[in-house]
């Protein structure tokens, strides 16, 4: 009797482990979807938000200058027709604000949390208009804007305008 007390082994089979580790590999897997989900609407929240700030910004530009940025300096009677890439209006607010001495500077132009991403901004007809987009990854049909506006696609991207 004794015998066969000895002869028992304690602990798990081989199938017994891979079913646990099969098991612990599935919650894994929906978690990290999960998670990943979550990261996704946290870097659109921050980009619709950026967004959001740039618009503020422009409007104290507008009220400033009597137009949006563009390549004209500020208080230009003439202005340009074609529109310009967000780092060009960064350019432009960066020097055009310095000059007028404004309280509000944009000092931290806002950019994309992904790196490989940027913000775009363009402005019409004697910038008296603009749009300001961001390439987003869940927002997907939830648009303010559609259409092509001043060279921006907004059917493809989360735009803002004027």
């Amino acid at each position: 009797m004794l015998q066969r007390q000895l002869n028992k082994q304690k602990g798990f089979t081989l199938v017994e482990m891979v079913v646990v580790i099969a098991v612990i590999g599935v919650l894994m897997g929906i978690a990290f979807q999960g998670f990943t989900t979550i990261q996704q609407n946290a870097r659109d929240t921050r980009r619709v938000a950026d967004l959001r700030k740039v618009q503020i910004q422009l409007e104290l530009y507008f009220v400033k200058c009597g137009h949006y940025p563009t390549t004209a300096a500020c208080g230009a009677t003439t202005q340009p027709t074609a529109g310009a890439t967000f780092a060009s209006w960064a350019t432009l607010v960066g020097n055009t604000t310095t000059n007028l001495g404004l309280v509000t500077r944009l000092e931290e132009i806002p950019s994309d949390p992904v790196a490989a991403r940027s913000y775009r901004y363009s402005f019409g007809p004697g910038g008296l208009s603009y749009v300001v987009a961001a390439e987003t990854e869940r927002i997907g049909n939830n648009r303010e804007v559609t259409g092509l506006i001043y060279g921006i696609d907004c059917n493809t991207l989360f735009c803002i305008r004027s």
